[in-house]
């Protein structure tokens, strides 16, 4: 079943029933005395010591014993999908391809979270269910959290601290797309800060090329230029000359770049339109999604 599936050094494949789990060597004997081939079981031992970080869902961040903690993500639809098949996927190995891809991405030298290991869980023929299990990086945020930390009227040194960090991510993206790599879902929350470091992560339905063309480059920064209008929309402080400064960090001396990208950000523009009114009619209707605000303390999903 996995044999188009390069497992990458140090990973092992370990099968157990329907369970068919990659691990990292250096975790491997600790997740599977705590039962990790057995979710729900492991789940429910570890309720009482587990934090939940929010995503699309929430994802459980359980201590490893070590000093260190591992989330655990579920693979779930977004949109009309995911009132239909929900954490359910058909054919496919999404959980062993994105940490395939992910291991590729850290070995070029791009700053990212460090995998552990994925599941695949056989429910019935075709279907099944996958899970990503990563270190947590304590004190990280996303750029919605950041931004919204740094405030609309930040001090002087905050103010330079956050182009420092909008700097870092137009070179951190234009380091992935020069390597060959196209992000799936290229946005606010999939671009993580720690301290100086600026990481990027989520790699579900990304790929890799021997090189990205001019038109992958902008539809990947539109896409993440859609998120950060998103986000304003929201009541996120993120100004036009933020979304510059990153543009311009991303195409740094290549003049091709910037030319390209003030194409694309022209004919976003007119689109945008069409964005806004979507947004509109969404909140109307009470979809528009999470507003800006801090959220302390989610409540747990039912294991």
């Amino acid at each position: 079943m996995f044999k188009n599936i390069r497992i990458p050094l140090p990973f092992s494949l370990i099968e157990k029933g329907k369970v068919s789990i990659l691990l990292k060597d250096e975790y491997k004997n600790l997740l599977l005395r705590q039962g990790i081939e057995d979710l729900k079981t492991f789940l429910l031992k570890s309720t009482q010591t587990s934090r939940y970080l929010k995503g699309r869902t929430l994802h459980p961040s359980i201590p490893l014993g070590d000093g260190r903690s591992m989330v655990l993500r579920q693979y779930s639809h977004g949109g009309l999908l995911q009132s239909i098949t929900g954490n359910l996927y058909f054919f496919g190995m999404r959980s062993f391809q994105e940490l395939t891809l992910t291991e590729e991405i850290r070995s070029c030298g791009i700053p990212t979270i460090i995998s552990l290991g994925a599941i695949h869980h056989r429910i019935f023929f075709p279907f099944y269910q996958a899970y990503f299990l990563t270190l947590e990086i304590p004190h990280a945020k996303d750029l919605t959290q950041y931004f919204q930390e740094i405030g609309s009227q930040p001090s002087r040194e905050n103010l330079l601290l956050k182009r420092k960090t909008i700097r870092l991510a137009g070179i951190l993206i234009h380091q992935f797309h020069q390597a060959g790599f196209f992000h799936g879902d290229l946005q606010l929350k999939n671009i993580l800060v720690n301290g100086d470091q600026v990481l990027l992560i989520d790699f579900d339905r990304s790929y890799r090329k021997s090189a990205l063309s001019i038109q992958e480059r902008m539809r990947n920064l539109l896409r993440l230029n859609r998120s950060a209008e998103k986000w304003k929309y929201r009541g996120l402080p993120i100004t036009r000359t933020d979304r510059w400064r990153f543009f311009l960090a991303y195409a740094g001396e290549d003049q091709k770049i910037r030319e390209a990208t003030k194409r694309a950000i022209r004919t976003y523009s007119i689109r945008s339109f069409f964005y806004r009114l979507g947004w509109a009619v969404g909140r109307v209707l009470g979809v528009q999604g999470p507003r800006v605000r801090a959220e302390e303390n989610p409540r747990p999903p039912n294991p």
